[in-house]
Order: C-alpha cells, then sequence, then structure tokens
C-alpha cells in the first residue's frame, strides 16, 4: 500500500480525493433535494386534500344557512300594531314599518329545526373550519343560543294564580316572539352572515391552516375563548345590549296573552325578575 502512495503522483491523488469530496457532495445534495421535495409534496398534497374539505365543508355550512338569507315582509295589517310596539321599547327598525324577517324566522318551530342543523353541521365539520372562520361560527352559535333562551323564557315568567299559561298559548306565544325577534335582529344577523362569508373566501384562498390548541368546551366553559365570545355578544350586539328589551317584551307578550294589565314600569321590574 506504500509503495502504490509512492508510485502515483501527488497530483493524482489530488484527483481522487476531490472525485470523492465532489461524489459525496452530489449524493449528499441529491439526499437532501429528495428528501426536501417529497416534504413539500407531502404538504401540497395535504393542503390540497384541506382546501377540498374545506370548501365542501363551507358550502354544506352556506347551505344550511341559506334560511337567514330569505327574507318575509310581514303584512301591513300587522305591520303597523307591531311597529308601535316595537318602537314604545326602543328598538332598532331601520326599515320602519315595513318589518322585514328572514324566512327561519316565520315560526317557533321553523327556528329550532334551524338552530338543531345548524349545531349538527358545525359539530360534524368543525376540523375542516380555519381557525377564525371556527371562531366566528361558534360566536354565531352562542347567538342563536341566547335567541332559543328568549323563547324558553315564556315559560318563567311569573303569573298570578289562575293564569297558567295552556301548551297552545305557550306555542302561540313562542311563534309571536321568534317573528319580533327575527324582525328587530335581522340587520345584524345580516351583519353575521356576510363577515362569515369574508372569513370563509379568506380561509380558502389564504389557506390558513391554524388550528385552536385548546377547546372552547374546556375548564367548564370559563376558558378565554369563551369569555371573549360572552363579551363580543353582551356588548358588541343588540341581542346583548338590548337584553332587558327582550325579557320584557316576553313578559309583555305573556300579560298580553292572559289580558293581565301592567304598566311598563311593572313589565321593566317583573323582566329584570325573569333575567335573574
Amino acid at each position: 500500500m506504500n509503495n502504490l502512495f509512492d508510485i502515483l503522483p501527488v497530483f493524482v491523488w489530488n484527483g481522487i480525493f476531490s472525485f470523492i469530496t465532489a461524489l459525496s457532495t452530489g449524493l449528499a445534495m441529491a439526499f437532501l433535494t429528495t428528501f426536501y421535495l417529497k416534504q413539500r409534496d407531502e404538504r401540497t398534497r395535504v393542503s390540497g386534500v384541506i382546501l377540498e374539505k374545506r370548501v365542501n365543508t363551507e358550502q354544506k355550512i352556506l347551505d344550511c344557512l341559506e334560511g337567514l338569507s330569505f327574507h318575509r315582509e310581514m303584512p301591513r295589517k300587522d305591520s303597523e300594531r307591531y311597529y308601535i310596539l316595537l318602537k314604545e321599547w326602543d328598538f332598532n327598525l331601520p326599515n320602519g314599518q315595513n318589518l322585514q324577517y328572514a324566512d327561519v324566522f316565520s315560526d317557533a318551530d321553523s327556528f329550532r329545526e334551524f338552530f338543531k342543523g345548524f349545531e349538527k353541521i358545525i359539530a360534524a365539520n368543525k376540523l375542516w373550519l380555519g381557525q377564525k372562520t371556527l371562531f366566528h361560527l361558534t360566536l354565531m352559535q352562542a347567538y342563536f343560543s341566547w335567541v332559543n333562551t328568549l323563547l324558553i323564557m315564556l315559560q318563567r315568567v311569573h303569573l298570578p294564580d289562575g293564569h297558567k299559561l295552556t301548551e297552545d298559548e305557550l306555542s302561540e306565544l313562542a311563534d309571536g316572539l321568534i317573528l319580533l325577534i327575527g324582525v328587530t335582529l335581522d340587520d345584524e344577523i345580516g351583519g353575521l352572515l356576510a363577515h362569515l362569508e369574508v372569513l370563509m373566501v379568506d380561509s380558502i384562498y389564504r389557506l390558513d391552516m391554524k388550528r385552536p390548541k385548546t377547546s372552547l368546551m374546556r375548564d367548564g366553559l370559563l376558558n378565554r375563548d369563551t369569555l371573549k365570545i360572552n363579551k363580543v355578544l353582551s356588548t358588541q350586539t343588540a341581542l346583548g345590549t338590548d337584553r332587558e328589551n327582550y325579557f320584557s317584551l316576553v313578559v309583555l307578550l305573556v300579560f298580553i296573552k292572559k289580558n293581565i294589565p301592567l304598566d311598563k314600569e311593572a313589565i321593566m321590574h317583573a323582566a329584570l325578575n325573569l333575567d335573574g
């Protein structure tokens, strides 16, 4: 072996070492390039799957919310008296006596069916949604949950002895209440829906794959995200800022149904007790 080193000139050995070095470098570069391309192809494949699932999921949700986009207008004979009633309690009515409402607020059964389907479709598809879209949908879910709570409150109004509501009366009251809620919140619900569509478009074209690291259900709902949703609902929505008026509306409709006279101050007092 020593003789071999002695026989071959130095420049030959330098050439051999240079060739080995170049070969090693080339193999390393090829390995790294192949690894990088495989990683990039895998990310592209995963992104494609997520994009397809997200598009399909968001289309399902928009289909579910279609009833919020289809509007009805209350007949003039009803709108005039309801307009006076709602203005008396300082509800915002941007269309004046032309009282409009989304189709899902036509009656209580339509709203409950819509709300049940909305909750179901979010639960089944939330894993494919972007972080901002999911938060806004959860906000809307809580929003409609508050509306549903107003329907439940019809059964909690304290009535004098002998004035208990029948099942038929509760059903009629629920239909009337959800209709008036739909009228007063029509603009706001339209704004929530429009913002949702913007978030959905952004989540597709920008494909933000960030996901919440924690669940909204953690700590018995006493977590930062849930508290943020409650704060937004309480301070930045008409449903929250006018909640005392909505409680008063519940009491008023019940007492009108039972022909019990009450002045405005007494109704507000009963509504505060209902809130508690």
